[in-house]
């Protein structure tokens, strides 16, 4: 897997910055790492758009005892065509802005993003 320094890091996730893991440990299977802004208790499950650079994210669930962010993973799932389990919230639980990374075909996936942050 490659290896990000803090400093690498700390600016993808500052610019709001696709990063494919182009690792091949995992076969054809690649990762990509993006930011979120979620929107709990909203009346419809939605994604698409952007908040000061990250994807919108519209929850029903309440950001109570993690369910707006079990929530996240599900919808962000569905939207990128993904097993529930390829969909981690690698910071930010406890935060409307979470970061979050995808298992799949980087490719395939990064076209996806782009898509759902133009999409309102």
């Amino acid at each position: 897997m490659t290896t990000w320094r803090t400093s690498h890091f700390s600016l993808l996730e500052q610019f709001n910055v696709v990063a494919p893991d182009t690792s091949q440990a995992m076969g054809s299977l690649s990762m990509i790492r993006f930011t979120v802004r979620v929107h709990p208790g909203s009346s419809t499950r939605s994604v698409g758009g952007t908040h000061g650079g990250a994807l919108q994210v519209h929850v029903l669930a309440r950001a109570i005892d993690n369910a707006a962010t079990n929530e996240v993973c599900d919808v962000l799932a569905e939207a990128f065509s993904v097993r529930p389990g390829a969909v981690q919230c690698i910071r930010g639980a406890r935060s409307r802005t979470k970061l979050i990374a995808i298992e799949g075909n980087g490719d395939v996936l990064a076209g996806q993003l782009r898509t759902l942050q133009s999409s309102s």
